[in-house]
């Protein structure tokens, strides 16, 4: 009898681990749902690859070699305009352009000239259509010549430019040495200049790369708003790392 219960015992053993290793093996190739993610779906790819770009850094994708920018015969540094003296239709120094106004959206641009005043101090500030000056094109770094169609009393005849007394960003001056925020990663720029037409149009901005960079890039002019907050409001270029990456560098003497 001691042979037969060794043989039923050995079976009881073996039995018992065929057990415990099917337990194992089903417990080993159970599908992981919880840990499984489902793709995107091809409506979902759009907001999936601008979320990517959005979190990349400009160095991400920087060019080998950037385009340079030159400025066309009707363009103007709005830095080159400011200073610049204005001439009445006889060749007379009559004011100097103090700044121009560029307002928001949709708004026509003017020249703000200071009648009087000595170094860009005093007197009084009038606002100017562009259409109403002749802005005298230069070969070099020189301010140009500004003529307009008003003679000093007509000039001094006109109502005083007076601003608000906060900086909203509506002057160039305003803008020009301000720093704004990147839309894009942690980003920050500063707003050395404006690219302009010859009637006032805004183009382009001129920005550097972070706080002392000193290669000068040049985007859009409408990249530039304004974030209202409770105070005067942000700088934000509304630029991706892409099209920054991308952004021509204003050649050397311009």
């Amino acid at each position: 009898m001691k042979p037969l219960l060794f043989t039923a015992s050995a079976i009881a053993l073996m039995m018992g681990a065929a057990a415990c290793t099917e337990a194992t093996s089903h417990a080993e190739t159970a599908p992981q749902a919880a840990a499984e993610t489902s793709a995107a779906t091809p409506d979902q790819m759009p907001d999936k690859q601008a979320a990517n770009l959005k979190e990349m850094t400009r160095a991400d994708i920087e060019p080998v070699k950037r385009e340079q920018f030159t400025l066309a015969s009707d363009e103007i540094l709005a830095s080159r305009l400011i200073g610049s003296e204005v001439l009445d239709p006889a060749g007379d120094e009559i004011a100097t352009v103090a700044d121009v106004w560029i307002g928001e959206p949709g708004d026509t641009p003017k020249l703000i000239v200071r009648d009087g005043g000595v170094a860009g101090v005093g007197g009084t500030l009038h606002a100017i259509g562009f259409e109403g000056a002749l802005i005298e094109p230069v070969a070099n770094d020189d301010e140009p010549d500004v003529r307009v169609t008003y003679s000093k009393a007509s000039l001094e005849g006109l109502p005083e430019f007076k601003q608000n007394g906060v900086d909203d960003y509506r002057l160039a001056s305003e803008a020009m040495g301000t720093t704004a925020s990147l839309s894009f990663g942690d980003n920050l720029a500063r707003v050395n200049d404006f690219v302009m037409k010859v009637d006032g149009t805004p183009e382009y901005a001129v920005i550097s790369d972070g706080l002392a960079g000193t290669t000068h890039y040049v985007i859009d002019a409408d990249a530039l708003t304004i974030e209202q907050g409770d105070g005067d409001g942000t700088l934000v270029i509304d630029l991706d790392a892409d099209a920054f990456a991308h952004a021509k560098v204003l050649a050397d003497g311009q």
